[in-house]
């Protein structure tokens, strides 16, 4: 009776482990809205991964090893898509060096000071700034003598320090235009490199899943038509996507360029949220490129904002 019981225990554990594995190994795949409910799941999706892996602990109590390495290869299969993909085997030689800044100002509520203060210890040429306005902005410029270090810029932004964005540049930029697509101002423009390099960059934030994912699903999918529909070799985009590469539609976005987060590893150190009773838990801000080598990766912290800033470091291509 008691050995009975034992099997059926270990046959409902390795149900459930199967369930419970099948269904998280699925998620990172899955392209649907269902109310919003699916990709804010799929942000959590490199927590659940190693909750599972964890959890494989509960089941050799009641020995049920089966379900057990159904949990662990269940996480590790569902954490694989998350990972920063590694492009290897396609550098380039690189006679220009970039560095990119992407941060939400959250409302333009980032301390101006504390963000200058980031940008000059970075010696940032390039920053992708998001919800700020022309206030933050001007607060920002006149510390550390940033107003000369990054004399050029993109248009005036939209009042009020919601949808704003703005490209600040240590090189000229001309050909500046709008992308579509999102409820949040979108700009790009081209920058000339002291080398007379071309890179189009562009400062990006589609709006979160949460409360609108029909926006948030139509955004991604205008950004990567645009990304696939720019003809420049060298392209930056950089800012906060709302997305992560356990997001489907994001690694389709993504799959033409490479991730400044590639010189910090496959690990997808996570970007939001900051200044939370919980953890920052998923990677959404971003710093991608074509036609450049990720150099170097960093993340930092600013009070007033609930993303963290990340720095990205390129070696443009040779032409």
């Amino acid at each position: 009776m008691r050995t009975a019981r034992r099997r059926r225990s270990r046959l409902i554990w390795t149900v459930v482990a199967l369930l419970i594995a099948g269904a998280a190994v699925a998620l990172p795949h899955v392209d649907v809205l269902a109310g919003g409910f699916i990709p804010v799941a799929q942000a959590l999706v490199p927590v659940g991964a190693v909750a599972l892996v964890v959890l494989a602990v509960v089941p050799l109590f009641f020995r049920a090893s089966a379900a057990a390495v159904i949990l662990v290869i269940g996480g590790v299969l569902a954490g694989l898509p998350a990972l920063t993909p590694l492009r290897t085997g396609s550098d380039c030689a690189a006679d220009s060096t970039v560095t990119v800044i992407a941060f939400n100002a959250k409302f333009a509520g980032a301390d101006p000071a504390r963000l200058a203060a980031r940008i000059a210890e970075a010696d940032a040429d390039i920053v992708a700034l998001v919800e700020t306005d022309e206030a933050h902005i001007a607060a920002v410029l006149n510390e550390r003598g940033l107003a000369e270090a990054l004399p050029h810029r993109t248009r005036e932004t939209s009042e009020g320090g919601v949808r704003g964005s703005v490209i600040l540049s240590a090189f000229p930029l001309h050909d500046e235009q709008d992308i579509s697509g999102s409820v949040f101002d979108q700009v790009t423009a081209v920058a000339t490199l002291p080398g007379g390099e071309e890179v189009q960059v562009a400062a990006v934030h589609p709006p979160p899943p949460v409360g609108q994912p029909v926006d948030w699903r139509t955004a991604i999918g205008d950004l990567d038509r645009w990304i696939r529909d720019t003809p420049d070799e060298l392209l930056i985009v950089a800012g906060d996507l709302n997305a992560s590469y356990a997001h489907p539609g994001f690694r389709q976005l993504a799959s033409p360029l490479r991730s400044a987060a590639e010189a910090a590893g496959p690990i997808p150190w996570p970007t939001w949220p900051q200044e939370r009773p919980v953890p920052a838990f998923t990677a959404i801000d971003h710093v991608l490129a074509r036609g450049a080598v990720p150099t170097g990766w960093a993340s930092f912290s600013i009070p007033g904002s609930d993303h963290r800033g990340v720095i990205g470091s390129w070696g443009i291509c040779s032409s």
